[in-house]
């Protein structure tokens, strides 16, 4: 520029280079792919990159030169700009993390990056802010913590498993071998009760290792995700009195009485096969832990769209601590009965997997020598 007063050559000169050096600021900050803005010391915005207008959702001639009060509703922007006055007055930086929702409508996890703008006298002369989206960074993260989960589950699954094949069902074997062995090599010696009484033994520990098996064989189907989920109407008398029925004999060495409340007029939206397993774990569970002489009744209450089931027994109930993590894998939650009956525990992990199949829930009421109710839900059945 020349000496005195300026000519209008040398003030286009100067316009021309200040939008120069204007258009190379916006070319630089839109290299960067994140959302980034500049405010003026009296928080108005004087540059933002394309990135920082499409997270608005506004274009960048709507923003520059505009405060947060006119781009944001009032409850927003007070936010804003009492966040902006509280770095102005600490002089210091401003990192949080968030969850926002984009112009577009999709939330996103963010880190929001501000800081002071301070001139060689070290006054505040405004503020740069920068928005890092980290939404992938945590879906990945929670995708590694519930692969971590499963890895602890499947773990689990496979101490279970190696418990069940080693001790569960060794021992049963091992009991009708002996009790057979015994009638084969003395049979002489043994009167017709004393006969009878071996078989009786022999047939329920076979009954019972049957079960097991069977429990055992559809968990593992469960697990590698072979088991068929094949639901139906069902009339659901039908099936507590097939159960029932099935359940009687082993209840009867115990003179426990197994009763029905009549449901035949509920019918549900079940897998047979799995409704079958879900009723036998249960009022096997629950003569397992009443008492000689007891009782144990089986009811179902229609609610809007689902049926609650009870199984209740008069047994020795359950503690507050055992409760809690009964339908757990991962804890050994198994005790033995009141006849000294041991189990394996797979039988109520199995019934809330097959339970939370027919998108229903499955629960426990207990009182310590007063006896157990355990409740589940099933979807009835709707024709449509």
């Amino acid at each position: 520029m020349t000496q005195g007063k300026p000519t209008y050559q040398d003030l286009e000169k100067e316009i021309i280079k200040l939008k120069l050096e204007l258009k190379i600021q916006d070319k630089m900050i839109n290299t960067i792919p994140n959302p980034l803005f500049v405010k003026n010391k009296d928080f108005i915005y004087t540059n933002c990159n394309d990135a920082f207008a499409s997270y608005l959702g506004l274009p960048k001639t709507e923003i520059i030169n505009s405060s947060v009060y006119d781009i944001a509703p009032k409850e927003l922007a007070d936010k804003y700009y009492n966040a902006d006055c509280e770095l102005r007055d600490n002089l210091e930086n401003q990192t949080y993390e968030c969850n926002v929702k984009y112009a577009d409508g999709t939330f996103h996890d963010i880190i929001f990056h501000k800081a002071n703008i301070i001139n060689e006298k070290n006054e505040f002369c405004g503020i740069v802010g920068i928005i890092l989206d980290i939404t992938e960074y945590k879906d990945a993260e929670q995708a590694l913590k519930e692969n971590q989960k499963r890895l602890i589950e499947l773990n689990a699954t496979k101490d279970k498993l190696f418990s069940i094949i080693a001790h569960d069902l060794r021992t049963p074997f091992s009991s009708i071998l002996g009790f057979s062995e015994l009638l084969i090599e003395d049979a002489n010696d043994f009167d017709e009760l004393e006969t009878e009484e071996y078989l009786k033994l022999i047939n329920t520990t076979a009954k019972s290792t049957l079960v097991l098996l069977d429990n055992l064989l559809n968990w593992a189907k469960s697990q590698t995700g072979t088991l068929i989920y094949k639901p139906k109407k069902i009339v659901l008398s039908s099936i507590i009195e097939e159960t029932v029925k099935n359940s009687n004999a082993t209840a009867k060495i115990k003179n426990i009485s197994i009763n029905q409340i009549q449901t035949d007029k509920i019918a549900v939206n079940a897998d047979e096969n799995m409704l079958k397993t879900i009723l036998r774990n249960l009022i096997s569970n629950a003569i397992k832990f009443t008492k000689p002489e007891g009782c144990i009744t089986i009811s179902a209450i229609p609610k809007h769209t689902y049926v609650e089931i009870s199984v209740s027994d008069n047994g020795v109930g359950i503690n507050n601590k055992t409760l809690k993590k009964l339908f757990d894998i991962s804890e050994n939650t198994t005790s033995k009965g009141t006849k000294k009956e041991k189990g394996s525990g797979l039988g109520l992990i199995l019934c809330k997997e097959f339970v939370e199949k027919h998108k229903g829930d499955i629960w426990v009421e207990s009182e310590i020598e007063k006896g157990s109710v355990f409740k589940f839900t099933l979807p009835l059945y709707n024709k449509k």
